[in-house]
């Protein structure tokens, strides 16, 4: 198959168009041709064929139908015999004495078994089994200590023991057995055998009957036709229980190979007894019929190379002309893939397919040369802008958290407080002046998450001095996460809006928890700012999420739109930013960026 891939894509892709077009046109007279000479014959021995094929798929179906029957009624006597409750009452009983149990064996046994008249033609042997110990073996009753189905008590070459479908506590049984019964001699064994469960109160000793088919009438089944060449009955395991021909050795159980018979150009046709697991298979020789055509198919050849040698005569006559049409038409397709849009193909005065195609090559080439020099150079412009834009937006953005110009002021307000002796208000001059001294000094817009969080805790002492006792913090970061890059100015502006618009709402106990976790095999960073503020109602924070995609950065929650905006801009759909809040409760912002 990969081999007919490669020569069909070789073929296509590979081989010159007008090599194609020769190869179909002369496929396409060639073939009406040879089917009007060859059509009788091929009919004629298809018509056979078929009805040959018909015939014996009805000779093996009516094979198939004819087993089944023998084997159902002897299923059906089985299971006539599995409900006689005298039965029952007789195998279960223990005898004292033997004579006890010969008058019952008289009474019971031979009356039911003795006439073989009753039974089907193909009946060979009808035998009860059971561990009683107190009975004795008879022509139809063996006790046994062996009550396994695979050997009840007798030595065997091969046995095959499975359910039979729909029936239960009903098995098949096939064999080779070499001392089934004394004085008989080897043989293959079909069986029925069926568990006696019927009459439950029954159940001091185990008990079932065994009733064996007799492999002569399958056999004299199959012999009815001299339509196959063999016929063959297999079990679940594909060993021959009878055969015609080959197999046909009663004397042992040989493995049927299929595949030796498709080899010898046989047509191996089968049929599936799948109620009692066996498989008959029928082999017919397909040469026979093919060798009473041999003489028309050699006429039928000599017409075929005929016709192909007219259909090449006609496909060169025209392939010449198309064959130069086309070739111009490649040479300016050349052209117009090196960029040359100037040259034009040769004028034509034809108007046909070829002539309408050589008028559209020149004005696609006219066009192509207009919109390269319109469309194409106008996208690039455009995308270059677009570019620029998005920088620009976002040193806007950057710039709203970057107050450089209070620095100074800050540290000589610091200094002022120290003369005077007021120590507590210098030192949170100094954590302010720090924080303003790391956002000058920050050249780079991706920062380490260790940087942001030792600029997070000097904006949290101020935070402390602000709300003196009733503040706390935590700060909870993955060991892994520390090394991790995010853009700067991230974590602040949400605990910023934490202080500001969640706990100002509530009087004490202030609380602000900040968590940072890494995910290597997701490859994401998780940020969690939560707060026990006032919260907010949910009208309040669908708004709130409505306007971090407006544009005007206006209005409150503006430090949350700018962390927005700037993580839009660095990972676009790549990061996540929730907001859940319980009015009452406090916040919780999470956030989602890849590493």
């Amino acid at each position: 198959m990969k081999k007919v891939r490669q020569l069909a894509h070789h073929f296509f892709y590979d081989v010159s168009f007008i090599k194609k077009i020769v190869f179909l046109f002369c496929i396409g007279i060639a073939v009406p041709m040879i089917f009007l000479q060859a059509v009788s014959y091929l009919e004629t021995e298809r018509g056979i064929k078929e009805r040959m094929l018909k015939t014996v798929n009805e000779a093996l179906d009516d094979k198939t139908l004819k087993i089944r029957s023998v084997l159902s009624e002897t299923a059906a006597l089985e299971k006539r015999y599995s409900t006689n409750e005298t039965l029952y009452q007789c195998l279960d009983k223990n005898y004292t004495k033997n004579l006890e149990y010969l008058i019952q064996y008289q009474e019971t046994f031979l009356v039911l078994f003795s006439d073989m008249n009753l039974y089907p033609y193909h009946i060979r042997n009808i035998r009860l089994y059971t561990d009683n110990p107190t009975l004795m073996n008879g022509a139809y009753v063996r006790k046994t200590e062996d009550m396994a189905l695979e050997s009840l008590g007798e030595t065997l070459d091969y046995v095959n023991v499975y359910p039979m479908n729909g029936e239960r506590d009903t098995y098949v049984r096939t064999s080779h057995e070499t001392r089934r019964i004394a004085g008989t001699s080897d043989s293959r064994s079909l069986s029925i055998i069926r568990v006696f469960d019927h009459y439950r109160q029954y159940n001091t000793y185990q008990k079932l009957i065994r009733v064996d088919v007799e492999c002569e009438d399958l056999l004299e089944i199959l012999r009815e036709t001299n339509l196959f060449d063999n016929m063959i009955l297999t079990d679940s395991n594909g060993q021959v229980i009878a055969a015609l021909n080959q197999y046909s050795n009663s004397g042992r159980m040989d493995s049927f190979d299929a595949e030796q018979i498709k080899d010898n150009g046989h047509m191996l046709l089968s049929r599936e007894l799948s109620d009692f697991g066996l498989t008959l298979y029928g082999s017919y020789d397909m040469n026979s019929i093919s060798q009473e055509f041999q003489s028309s198919r050699v006429q039928s050849i000599f017409l075929a190379v005929i016709s192909i040698l007219f259909a090449l005569g006609c496909v060169y006559l025209v392939a010449g002309n198309i064959s130069r049409r086309l070739n111009r038409l490649v040479t300016q397709a050349d052209e117009i893939a090196q960029g040359n849009f100037i040259k034009k193909a040769e004028s034509s005065t034809a108007h046909d397919e070829f002539g309408v195609l050589e008028k559209s090559m020149d004005r696609m080439s006219d066009q192509l040369e207009e919109l390269i020099e319109r469309e194409y150079k106008a996208q690039v412009q455009q995308a270059q802008l677009e570019r620029e834009t998005n920088q620009a937006r976002f040193l806007a953005l950057q710039s709203q958290v970057n107050p450089h110009f209070m620095f100074n002021a800050l540290e000589s307000i610091r200094l002022k407080a120290r003369v005077k002796g007021e120590i507590e208000t210098a030192q949170m001059i100094k954590y302010m002046a720090k924080m303003f001294r790391n956002l000058i000094e920050w050249d780079d817009n991706i920062i380490t998450v260790r940087e942001e969080i030792a600029f997070l805790e000097e904006f949290l002492h101020i935070q402390e001095y602000r709300f003196e006792d009733e503040f706390s913090y935590e700060i909870h970061v993955q060991e892994e996460a520390y090394e991790c890059k995010i853009p700067k100015m991230i974590l602040q502006p949400l605990v910023e809006n934490a202080c500001v618009h969640g706990l100002e709402a509530i009087e004490d106990k202030r609380w602000v928890g900040i968590c940072v976790s890494v995910d290597f095999t997701k490859n994401m960073l998780y940020l969690q700012v939560e707060d026990n503020g006032g919260g907010m109602t949910a009208e309040k924070l669908e708004a709130l999420k409505v306007s971090f995609q407006e544009k005007d950065e206006k209005g409150k929650s503006v430090g949350l739109k700018n962390v927005y905006r700037r993580l839009s801009l660095y990972y676009g759909d790549r990061m996540t930013f929730d907001i859940e809040s319980v009015v009452g409760r406090g916040t919780i912002c999470r956030i989602c960026i890849p590493l």
